[in-house]
């Protein structure tokens, strides 16, 4: 059996957006095919798709994309309905249960909304339904918006800490050029985000589809947004009946985008980005030593003190007995919980919560040494 990682996969509007009504039931029920597949493998999966847009100018009759904010605005929100309907139908078929959930930019800037948007997502799939993820265009700008969710899909891999990110496109994956206008493009296998010598400008500069807002360059972007979260990348077909299962086989499909950092340094530095701590835990010289000297996790036998209110999930400051911060890392447990099994062994804590939980406060790959 293989080990259970989480996959967030993004429909571009290529894909999704059809003549049907506004909408490719075709590819959806193939992707929904491959996606029964994996989650028989026992995969956890988050679709972003892409389309509300191009639904809801389907049924308002609109020949081309608007070039009026307010009016796309309109087109999502008739869309959002529609395409929600439509995955459901389908997965529904094959016993699956989806939900849907809008996230906009400020959902992963802002902190509370951050939690709440991660928060959800994670319960959906511990209740196994299938998170489908759009940004919520209806309210959106284009000063907010992430183009063609490209960007959306990396930040939510960043967000739930997903194993895999997948752009599903109309091509073959990233090309050495622009197909539109050089048809003898080839498919790049592999691409370093790291390799300076890398030229890439062809395709930072290669043209997006009529329905959608990104091209490539989007594409790269958001790679490079995904892999310093250490999930691993890949630009591929959603035309192919089998991408996602060549995928989870490990054979070579698309194009995969890669890094010199390791998945563990990629962790690191996106928890360094999460900027400023929601709380304090005061750790004893043993906890200081487990983590500084041989890199283990923090375990709530080494905490003496918890200051400041906190959520799961959240940044939290770890310091010494004299206040000199050791580290920084993300708490399985919420200030309340911590304040309940500081000092306690790991195996005492399902005992005084009265639920079973992590078994460490810190896990080692959620923390960064100060």
């Amino acid at each position: 059996m293989a080990k259970q990682e989480t996959w967030v996969i993004k429909a571009g509007s290529s894909l999704v957006s059809g003549r049907d009504h506004g909408i490719n039931e075709k590819f959806i029920n193939q992707l929904a095919s491959q996606i029964d597949f994996l989650i028989k493998e026992k995969q956890q999966v988050v679709i972003i798709s892409s389309g509300a847009v191009a639904r809801g100018m389907s049924e308002l009759g609109f020949s081309e994309r608007p070039h009026s904010l307010a009016t796309l605005q309109a087109c999502a929100a008739v869309g959002q309905r529609g395409i929600s309907e439509v995955y459901q139908n389908i997965f529904g078929a094959l016993g699956y249960t989806t939900g849907q959930v809008l996230i906009s930019h400020d959902d992963i800037a802002n902190r509370t909304r951050y939690l709440n948007a991660k928060n959800t997502i994670e319960s959906l799939l511990s209740l196994k339904v299938i998170p489908i993820v759009n940004e919520n265009d209806c309210v959106a700008t284009e000063e907010i918006s992430f183009g063609d969710n490209d960007r959306l899909g990396a930040a939510l891999a960043g967000l739930i800490r997903a194993d895999k990110f997948i752009m599903l496109t109309d091509q073959q994956g990233i090309l050495s050029n622009d197909p539109n206008k050089d048809k003898d493009a080839k498919l790049i296998p592999t691409i370093n985000i790291d390799d300076k010598a890398l030229d890439l400008s062809q395709q930072l500069n290669s043209s997006s589809g009529v329905l959608g807002r990104g091209g490539m360059k989007t594409k790269l972007e958001a790679a490079k947004i995904s892999l310093n979260s250490g999930a691993s990348t890949w630009v591929a077909s959603g035309l192919n009946e089998d991408t996602l299962l060549k995928i989870f086989r490990q054979e070579e499909v698309g194009t995969r985008l890669i890094t010199d950092k390791s998945i563990l340094q990629s962790r690191k530095l996106w928890i360094s980005s999460f900027g400023s701590s929601a709380g304090d835990i005061v750790i004893d010289e043993g906890a200081c030593n487990a983590l500084l000297s041989q890199g283990k996790s923090l375990l709530s036998v080494g905490v003496l003190e918890v200051i400041g209110t906190f959520d799961r999930g959240d940044l939290i400051r770890c310091l010494d007995a004299h206040g000199a911060e050791i580290g920084k890392g993300l708490s399985n447990f919420n200030s309340k919980e911590l304040g309940m099994i500081k000092g306690i062994n790991s195996k005492e804590i399902e005992q005084t919560l009265g639920y079973l939980t992590a078994e460490e406060v810190i896990h080692r790959n959620n923390l960064v040494l100060s």
